[in-house]
C-alpha cells in the first residue's frame, strides 16, 4: 500500500505527475492510470504540501481538474524550487551527514579511519563501504576533497570561501536575476537560502518557470557533450501516448524565445541527419560512447543550423518567397521590424512600395507563423514545397469566408 510522504526518492516519479495534472492541468484523477488511486491521493497531498499557495482547481463533467495558477508579477523566487529540496533520506542518512561533517571539521581521514571514529568516539557502527560511498558522493558535491598520502585517500571538509568574500555582497543582484533566468537556477536559490536573503528587485512577465523540472536531464546531456559521447534515451510523446527508445549524439541546447521550451539537437547516425528533441519529454538518459568525429559534426551542425527557423531539419531545404506591400518613408518601421526579427532571411526593395522577403529554411511551415503577422500587407505567398503554399491560401479564404463574404 503507497504510503503518503511529504519527500521523494526519485525525481522521476513526480516529473510526469506534475507536468500532467498541474501544468498542462487537463487531466483528472480518473485519467491517473499508473498506479492505485491511493497512489494518485498521496502525490497529490505531497504535492499540494509543497506548493498549495499556487494550486486552483475547477469541477466539469470529467471530475475535478487541477492546476498551477501563478501570477508572475506576484511571485520573486520561482515556487518550484521547493521540489528539489524535498529529496527522502534514511534515518542512516541523516545521521552519517553529520556525524562525518563533525569528524572532517576537525581531521583529515581516510574511510577506515573514519569508520573507526565512528565506532570509538559515536558508538555507531557502520560499513566501512557505506561510510566510503558517502564520502565519494560528497566529494562530487563540492562538500570534500580528497588527497593521497601514501596508500591512504584522506578526505577532508572543503571551507566554503564564496560566501566570505568581501565583494559578495555586490554580486548579490546578479544572483537573484539569475536563480529566475537561467538553467539551474536553483543554485541561486540554494545560495541565497543559505544567506537568507530574498529577491526584493525582479519581476519576469514572460517566467518560464516550469522548465526546472528538467533540469536533470539537462545537465546530465551537458556532460554528454563535454565528453563528447553519444547517448540513449527514453522519449515519451504525448501526441502518440507512446515511449520509444532513441539514440543520437547532442550537438547543442536550443532555447525557444517564445515558450521557453528547451530542445536537444541530435545527430543520428543511422539517417545522417540532424533532429530536435523535447526536454520534457526525455525520460531517462544512459551515456554511450565517445565519438571520435564528433568535432566535424560540430562544424556540419554550424552550418545546418543557419537554415533552421525553428527546431525542424528536413533533408532538403525549402524556399519561401513573400511579397509585401509597405508604403516606403512612413512605414519603415515594418522594414526595421523584418530586419530584425527575419532571422536569415533577405528583403529586396523591387518596386514602388514592394518588398520581396525571400528565405532559405529546413521547414518552411514554421515560419508562416511569423509571415501572417504581415496579414494585409501580403500580395503573394510561393514556396518550393506546394503544400506550404496551399495551406496559406486555403486559411487566407476561410478568414475571408469568417470575416468578410457577408459584410
Amino acid at each position: 500500500m503507497a504510503v503518503f510522504q511529504e519527500l521523494i526518492k526519485n525525481f522521476d516519479s513526480i516529473r510526469n505527475y506534475m507536468r500532467d495534472f498541474y501544468i498542462y492541468g487537463f487531466k483528472v484523477r480518473n485519467d491517473y492510470k499508473y498506479k492505485s488511486s491511493r497512489t494518485y491521493d498521496n502525490e497529490r497531498r505531497r504535492i499540494e504540501s509543497w506548493i498549495g499557495d499556487y494550486i486552483t482547481w475547477e469541477q466539469n463533467n470529467r471530475g475535478k481538474s487541477i492546476a498551477i495558477c501563478i501570477d508572475s508579477k506576484k511571485v520573486f523566487s520561482n515556487p518550484l524550487y521547493a521540489i528539489w529540496k524535498s529529496k527522502s533520506f534514511t534515518d542512516n542518512d541523516i545521521t552519517l551527514h553529520f556525524l562525518l561533517l563533525d569528524i572532517l571539521q576537525q581531521y583529515t581521514c581516510s574511510a577506515d579511519e573514519i569508520t573507526e571514529k565512528l565506532c570509538k568516539d559515536y558508538h555507531i557502527i557502520f560499513d566501512v563501504q557505506t561510510v566510503r560511498h558517502k564520502l565519494k558522493e560528497y566529494e562530487s558535491y563540492g562538500i570534500f576533497f580528497s588527497k593521497k598520502e601514501g596508500k591512504k585517500l584522506l578526505y577532508g571538509f572543503k571551507k566554503q570561501e564564496l560566501l566570505q568574500l568581501p565583494c559578495f555582497s555586490n554580486i548579490l543582484e546578479s544572483i537573484k536575476y539569475y536563480q529566475e533566468t537561467m538553467p539551474f537556477g536553483f543554485i541561486g536559490n540554494t545560495i541565497l537560502d543559505e544567506m537568507q536573503i530574498k529577491n526584493t528587485i525582479f519581476h519576469f512577465k514572460h517566467y518560464f518557470m516550469v522548465h526546472t523540472l528538467e533540469d536533470n536531464i539537462l545537465l546530465q546531456i551537458l556532460h554528454c557533450i563535454k565528453e563528447k559521447r553519444a547517448i540513449s534515451f527514453e522519449n515519451f510523446s504525448r501526441k502518440s501516448n507512446r515511449t520509444m527508445h532513441l539514440y543520437g549524439i547532442p550537438m547543442k541546447i536550443q532555447v525557444s524565445t517564445q515558450t521557453g521550451r528547451r530542445y536537444v539537437t541530435l545527430y543520428n547516425p543511422k539517417k545522417r541527419r540532424f533532429n530536435n528533441a523535447r526536454l520534457d519529454y526525455i525520460q531517462s538518459i544512459k551515456p554511450g560512447d565517445n565519438i571520435p568525429y564528433y568535432d566535424e559534426l560540430i562544424e556540419k551542425y554550424e552550418t545546418a543550423i543557419k537554415k533552421c527557423w525553428g527546431v525542424s531539419f528536413y533533408s532538403r531545404p525549402e524556399w519561401l518567397f513573400v511579397k509585401l506591400s509597405i508604403q516606403e518613408g512612413t512605414e519603415n518601421y515594418i522594414i526595421d521590424r523584418i530586419k530584425r526579427e527575419g532571422r536569415h532571411g533577405e528583403l529586396l526593395h523591387i518596386g514602388k512600395n514592394t518588398y520581396l522577403y525571400s528565405i532559405e529554411s529546413y521547414d518552411a511551415n514554421e515560419i508562416m507563423s511569423f509571415i501572417k503577422t504581415f496579414t494585409g500587407r501580403i500580395l503573394s505567398v510561393e514556396c518550393t514545397n506546394q503544400e506550404v503554399t496551399d495551406k496559406f491560401y486555403n486559411d487566407m479564404n476561410c478568414l475571408y469566408k469568417m470575416y468578410c463574404k457577408n459584410s
